[in-house]
């Protein structure tokens, strides 16, 4: 790993823009931002039986003839015998040592004198009864500090105890299963160990039957875990049969373990019934449990649920302004996955992120950054233009951060220039050979659409401002547009209805001008192919072009042409089919990928036929580059 100097001085102050690549510098004040992760806080808050960490009591008990625990250690196999009572009155006095511990008088778990304590401690482990394993559970949990937890005297103390435990799984019931995972919690030792996961598991064969606290408790280790059972349909089941019996708290407990397993709801109803109790309940819901519940509804809803999603945002609206910034944030990209715009709530949102632009972590400008450009939204005033362009200028403060979190940079800046937002500088600076690795790791043919959509916005719409600038690898923008973009349709294959509309109209215009038109990739980063063809507008009719090879570099008129590129009579155009998806919902407007990419066709093939063809609808007969006549727009079904 190259150090943050040293790879700050090879991105950016090497940068071949240097006017702004100057500002870019590192300073004692720009340490990275860190913020709590408190989602996994508020749902213990939730839960009425995991205990928090505590100090533990000063350990009693006498050592015997021993003067104290440093006469002790040394024997104390010998000491402690077969004894488990022993055993943990020795770790009471070993954690409560460790916690009064002094510069002047250290004394930590690595301590030399520990080794054989830790052997007796393996040893009589399996003999403790559930009661002392509790015990010595919470006794471990009063650590403060640990320098690892695989430091080899910690590592087996509670590896030993995770063992016994993952042994006892097969006879203990939920209570007991829910009981000792509330006695790991406080070590945070959840996902290391192999306990937690065991119960769960067995815990799972019984979702529908457990009891609305059970259940809470159970999704609850599933979040921890970020693990999904097998059966997760089972919790949406139970939460549905017994919605009535659980909080809005409860409720976002619940959607946190579907999104952090990357589980979206199923069912329409049940999502319908937790639309209406956050509605219900909008006023009163705290952040954190907001913020949960509105991700787990963006990652599973689909058009059906756009009515209650709108009934939503409108209740949000004004409530706005006491809101965290991020739950704010995900105010503003519910809908986002399926285009809608909710002009209500964007807007207090804007204007929150407006004041705040130096609070907000690098992932967050990213994701307001794809909301508005994906939106393709012009807000009142120019408010959403003014925040993207702050969060421009307030990128060269965050150079820890961008080197922390690489692959979030070059996605902020593609967003950014969908807007037509750009610095030269900054890109020049992101394609910088030792900064696409730390990004993608050395196969940088890894990378995704986000790297080789900026460097052809570089290269198309920056084409004389950016001819000193660095451009992505050709070798491996080449790689990535063959991993990205849809295969040509073929009719000897299976086709997807996309394919099947595309291939009717190369059909049908083909049979009304009487010469073959080709679909082919015109822009390699985009996913969708196009149609094009050729245009002698003095004669006024179609001529052919000849079979063009397939190629994933981007196509000009002297590639197309060839020889022909100077006859000023040929006109290249495009026909660039859209559907639904290119457009925001319920707006005649076009996505900011959607109208980004007939914006670089005019600048590579002159014009653009933009068409918005629906079930049997005629082809628009309306100026190039516009949306086609009502005609042609297909039915919402």
């Amino acid at each position: 790993m190259l150090k943050t100097g040293r790879l700050l001085s090879l991105v950016v102050r090497r940068t071949s823009c240097p006017p702004r690549a100057r500002r870019l510098h590192l300073g004692a004040a720009l340490a990275v931002k860190k913020y709590t992760d408190t989602e996994n806080d508020y749902a213990l808050s939730v839960l009425r039986n995991v205990p928090t960490v505590k100090e533990l009591a000063p350990a009693t008990g006498p050592l015997l003839e021993w003067e104290g625990l440093d006469e002790v250690l040394p024997v104390a196999e010998r000491w402690c015998g077969t004894d488990p009572e022993r055993v943990l009155l020795l770790l009471r006095h070993t954690v409560e040592r460790v916690q009064r511990a002094t510069e002047a008088q250290p004394f930590t778990l690595e301590d030399a004198r520990l080794a054989g304590f830790v052997e007796a401690f393996v040893r009589t482990v399996p003999d403790f009864t559930d009661d002392q394993l509790a015990r010595a559970l919470g006794t471990l949990a009063a650590l403060d500090e640990i320098r690892s937890i695989y430091q080899p005297h910690y590592l087996a103390l509670w590896t030993a105890l995770d063992a016994v435990c993952l042994d006892r799984v097969t006879g203990w019931n939920v209570d007991r299963l829910l009981h000792f995972a509330d006695a790991w919690y406080p070590l945070r030792l959840v996902k290391q160990g192999k306990f937690v996961h065991k119960a769960i598991w067995k815990i799972s064969n019984r979702l529908r039957k457990l009891t609305p606290d059970q259940l809470v408790r159970t999704v609850f280790y599933i979040n921890l875990t970020r693990v999904p059972v097998e059966n997760m349909m089972d919790i949406e089941v139970n939460l549905q049969q017994n919605f009535a019996a659980f909080t809005i708290a409860d409720v976002a407990v619940l959607c946190m373990g579907f999104f952090k397993t990357e589980t979206p709801v199923r069912s329409a109803e049940l999502l319908e019934r937790i639309y209406q109790k956050v509605t219900a309940e909008v006023a009163t819901v705290e952040d954190i449990a907001l913020t949960a519940i509105l991700k787990l509804l963006r990652y599973s809803s689909r058009i059906p649920q756009v009515p209650a999603m709108h009934a939503l945002l409108d209740a949000l609206a004004p409530h706005i302004p006491r809101l965290s910034l991020q739950a704010c944030l995900h105010v503003a990209l519910l809908g986002s996955d399926i285009h809608v715009c909710h002009r209500g709530t964007l807007e207090p949102v804007v204007d929150r992120f407006a004041g705040s632009v130096q609070q907000l972590r690098l992932k967050d400008a990213e994701r307001i950054a794809f909301v508005l450009a994906h939106g393709n939204v012009a807000l009142e005033g120019g408010r959403d233009e003014a925040l993207l362009r702050a969060i421009l200028a307030d990128l060269p403060n965050r150079v820890p951060e961008i080197v922390q979190y690489p692959r979030c940079y070059i996605a902020l800046l593609h967003f950014l220039s969908l807007r037509g937002i750009h610095d030269a500088a900054l890109i020049s600076a992101a394609f910088e050979p030792r900064f696409l690795q730390l990004a993608y790791g050395r196969n940088i043919g890894g990378a995704g659409r986000e790297a080789v959509s900026l460097d052809a916005y570089a290269a198309i719409n920056l084409e004389g401002e950016y001819a000193t600038g660095r451009r992505f690898p050709p070798d491996a923008f080449r790689l990535v547009c063959k991993l990205t973009q849809d295969y040509l349709p073929n009719p000897r294959y299976k086709l997807t209805k996309s394919d099947r509309m595309l291939l009717d109209l190369q059909g049908t215009f083909g049979a009304l001008v009487r010469e073959p038109c080709q679909i082919l990739h015109l822009l390699p980063h985009y996913q969708r192919p196009d149609i094009l063809f050729c245009v002698d507008e003095r004669a006024g009719r179609v001529v052919p072009l000849g079979e063009l090879a397939a190629t994933h570099e981007i196509r000009t008129r002297a590639s197309v042409l060839g020889e022909r590129s100077r006859d000023d009579r040929l006109r290249l155009v495009a026909i660039v089919v859209g559907s639904w998806n290119c457009y925001v919902r319920d707006e005649r407007r076009r996505t900011g990928g959607y109208a980004m990419k007939l914006e670089q066709l005019r600048h590579t093939v002159v014009r653009v036929a933009s068409l918005f063809p629906g079930r049997y609808a005629p082809l628009s007969r309306g100026k190039a580059g516009t949306l086609p006549e009502q005609s042609a727009l297909p039915r919402d079904d």
